[in-house]
C-alpha cells in the first residue's frame, strides 16, 4: 500500500501510524511498505513535529495552528483530513 505513495523508500522521510507509532519505508523501488519502528507511542513527538510544521510551512493555512484534539487518535485522523496549501 505504501507503494502507492511512494516510488522509493529514499522518499520518505520520517512518518507515524495511526496511533503516533514512528514507521520507516523499506523495499525495493516500486514494493515500498512501511514497518514500525517503536512499539510505544510517540505522541509528544509527533505533537511538536505537526506544530512545527503549521509554523512554518502553512503559511495560507487560516490559523496556521494544528488540530487541538486531546484524544491522540482523534488527532492523527484531524491532522490527515486538514488541508494545508504549502
Amino acid at each position: 500500500m505504501a507503494n502507492e505513495l511512494f516510488d522509493s523508500a529514499d522518499e520518505f522521510f520520517e512518518g507515524y501510524d495511526g496511533h503516533g507509532r514512528s514507521v520507516r519505508a523499506y523495499g525495493e523501488p516500486g514494493r515500498v511498505a512501511l514497518a514500525l519502528t517503536s512499539a510505544e507511542s510517540r505522541g509528544d513527538e509527533l505533537r511538536a513535529r505537526v506544530e512545527h510544521y503549521y509554523f512554518v510551512f502553512a503559511a495560507r493555512h487560516p490559523t496556521r495552528l494544528p488540530p487541538q484534539e486531546t484524544n491522540l487518535v482523534a488527532f492523527i485522523r484531524a491532522v490527515a483530513e486538514d488541508w494545508v496549501e504549502e
